[in-house]
């Protein structure tokens, strides 16, 4: 990885996620060159922003646990969060920040990244990764959005907002352009709001590279013109709760069609 790039994320990494040491960067990479993969073992990898930034690091993948509330005929596993390590196949749940908001319970197929939300990229799941920038980025994000970005410079504070406001916001967001929706549904058994997003670079007059953040502080940054933004934001009885798909220009319609198989298996969890 080049010195521009590793100075662009540690940039953007303070305002996003905390990441492992930048001298096991390279190590990591030269390592999986090296040697032929071995089954156990894990990536830990993240992309961010516009780049493409990868940071890979070896860490053994951590054996199913089942939580506290299972369906009795799967292992559910509770979502490890940002831990930067591959994830075994199987049903995971993702509880948010906000205990008045249901656990976020959903499938994915072998071979996915523990980030903020699970995601994929190119290479991740080959030996050859970490010795190129992927060419290409997916992932789910599970958010109780605070603040989004607008156009002018400008950032909206969602705090206590109902989900029509989130939406609208949405489709007021910089950088971004609605290629589809609002349009008004039902998902997971609650009314929802679907629209699609597509990213359109930067203007020039904002020189914020921060999309939205979510509850507990999280950064959620632009990922490069052509990223295309798929939005649910359901209403959990005035509470809105946003599941955003991701996918950036170049990625395989398999890998996009995986992830929407991903959002399809998704259950809210009612917390006790």
């Amino acid at each position: 990885m080049s010195e521009r790039l590793l100075e662009t994320f540690r940039e953007k990494a303070e305002q996003v996620a905390r990441v492992p040491a930048f001298e096991l960067i390279e190590a990591a990479g030269r390592a999986r060159r090296r040697r032929r993969h071995v089954a156990g073992a894990a990536t830990a990898a993240f992309v961010l922003a516009t780049t493409g930034i990868l940071v890979v690091t070896d860490e053994p993948s951590a054996p199913p646990q089942p939580a506290d509330k299972t369906d009795g005929t799967s292992l559910v596993t509770p979502y490890p969060g940002n831990q930067g390590r591959a994830l075994d196949e199987g049903t995971y749940e993702f509880e948010l920040p906000d205990p008045s908001l249901p656990d976020v319970r959903f499938t994915l197929p072998p071979g996915w990244n523990s980030w903020v939300g699970p995601n994929l990229f190119e290479g991740f799941r080959d030996e050859e990764a970490g010795a190129k920038e992927p060419g290409w980025y997916l992932g789910l994000l599970i958010l109780d959005v605070r603040s989004i970005a607008q156009r002018g410079c400008s950032t909206t504070d969602l705090t206590g907002q109902d989900p029509a406001t989130v939406v609208q916001a949405f489709t007021r967001a910089d950088r971004l352009r609605v290629t589809s929706g609002p349009e008004r549904t039902v998902r997971f058994g609650r009314p929802t709001t679907h629209l699609r997003l597509q990213e359109q670079g930067p203007s020039g007059e904002c020189l914020n590279s921060v999309l939205l953040f979510g509850a507990g502080g999280s950064g959620i940054t632009y990922f490069g013109r052509g990223t295309t933004f798929d939005i649910l934001v359901l209403d959990l009885d005035g509470r809105p709760l946003v599941l955003m798909s991701t996918w950036t220009r170049g990625t395989p319609p398999a890998e996009v069609d995986s992830l929407l198989r991903v959002v399809d298996s998704i259950e809210l969890v009612e917390r006790e």
